[in-house]
């Protein structure tokens, strides 16, 4: 009941933050006149965290009625359900994860960005795999794949130039 509490409240938050950010994006100035100004990103970033904080509400709320539903049925019956499924995130996962983004962010205008995004993405999805669930080819074409469109996007749509590093 609490981490339900705790879920409604972050979703409350999240979608004032991001109403907040998009109205101070319109303060941003633009300046050229193209039709992508600096404003874009924040307001896209904004939009998406909106959408994203509408649907962790809606599953919230869903959580809640079906715990107290279900906190129904134990009274009745008496049963206690057992908290089996929940995984518990490791402390070395967390430092693990600090310790790529930080080595991601020092190696970013060294390398560039298409290897040191394929390289981080793999040592990422490689540590919070479970053992049993590493699946190796799947990680390095999700990792190239993910990498090359953020590129091909930021260059071509955005026009906006990632760090190129050791490929020129």
């Amino acid at each position: 009941m609490i981490r339900l509490n705790k879920d409604l409240f972050a979703s409350a938050f999240l979608i004032l933050i991001s109403v907040v950010m998009y109205a101070a994006s319109n303060s941003i100035k633009k300046l050229t006149v193209s039709k992508i100004g600096a404003d874009f990103a924040p307001k896209l970033v904004a939009i998406a965290i909106f959408i994203l904080s509408i649907f962790y509400l809606i599953n919230s709320v869903k959580q809640l009625k079906g715990s107290t539903a279900e906190k129904a049925i134990e009274m009745d019956t008496g049963a206690k359900k057992d908290q089996e499924g929940k995984k518990k995130v490791s402390p070395l996962s967390v430092i693990g994860t600090m310790g790529l983004l930080g080595l991601y962010i020092t190696l970013l205008p060294i390398i560039g960005f298409l290897i040191t995004t394929v390289v981080y993405l793999f040592a990422q999805m490689y540590l919070l795999a479970d053992k049993k669930e590493r699946k190796i080819p799947l990680f390095l074409v999700t990792s190239v794949i993910t990498s090359v469109f953020v590129y091909f996007i930021f260059k071509s749509v955005f026009f906006l130039m990632l760090p190129a590093g050791i490929l020129g």
